[in-house]
């Protein structure tokens, strides 16, 4: 949306400033007579330079405001139906499934909805997805912090989907805790907080913790071998 918003901006701007120099010069030729005929073609050129990009940028937010409502569209359907082939969606919307799978597509980039393709039965899935999706949360807010894999196993999901769904959460606005993909560390809104504020050295040795201890949780320093409990 923020692109498609630049592109109308930029397009009515461009636009606007290639309409007024090649005006200007096409006043001054026919009615005031200050432009001569060179200065008349050099200021429409001018302004063309302006003008055509700007038109070109607006038709291109015009097509990016048309594939919005398209995908809104599509996201409504699948919303609708716990399971779908893509055959009986492109019916559903009347377009080809390839309109339908690159709808698709932009809807999972986006954030719009989750949903997965299951490749045993040939359907879209979203209701499982959101099932899914709320299940991961639930680790997440009950664990405060987890791992990649972590959740792999308690899911059965790849790192790649997992990283999608907790992506297109916090674009939905469901999730809004903190992530370190290098690391694949997810940390709960909570346990984000609270780290603002866990001791990060050892209160025994002065040691460095990597990894503060949350309040409730306990953790060995390294480097003395103390127990140490979050508070």
């Amino acid at each position: 949306m923020a692109r498609t918003a630049l592109k109308w901006i930029l397009g009515i701007i461009l636009s606007v400033i290639g309409f007024f120099v090649a005006g200007v010069v096409l006043y001054g030729y026919f009615v005031s007579g200050a432009n001569s005929l060179g200065g008349m073609i050099s200021g429409i050129v001018l302004g063309s330079i302006a003008f055509v990009p700007g038109l070109i940028l607006i038709i291109l937010a015009i097509i990016d405001g048309g594939k919005s409502v398209f995908d809104i569209k599509i996201a409504k359907l699948l919303e609708e139906s716990d399971r779908i082939t893509p055959t009986a969606l492109a019916d559903k919307a009347n377009v080809s499934e390839e309109k339908v799978e690159k709808s698709i597509s932009r809807i999972i980039n986006k954030g719009l909805i989750i949903v997965y393709f299951d490749k045993a039965t040939g359907e879209f899935v979203t209701q499982e997805g959101k099932a899914i999706a709320a299940r991961i949360l639930g680790i997440i807010e009950s664990k405060r912090r987890v791992t990649l894999d972590l959740l792999s196993k308690e899911t059965g999901m790849s790192f790649d989907e997992i990283k999608r769904i907790i992506v297109g959460m916090e674009k939905r606005g469901l999730f809004d805790g903190t992530y370190d993909w290098k690391s694949g560390k997810i940390l709960s809104a909570e346990a984000t907080r609270l780290l603002a504020h866990a001791t990060t050295n050892c209160p025994h040795c002065g040691g460095n913790l990597p990894e503060p201890p949350l309040p409730g949780e306990e953790i060995k320093c390294e480097y003395c071998g103390e127990i140490i409990t979050g508070n």
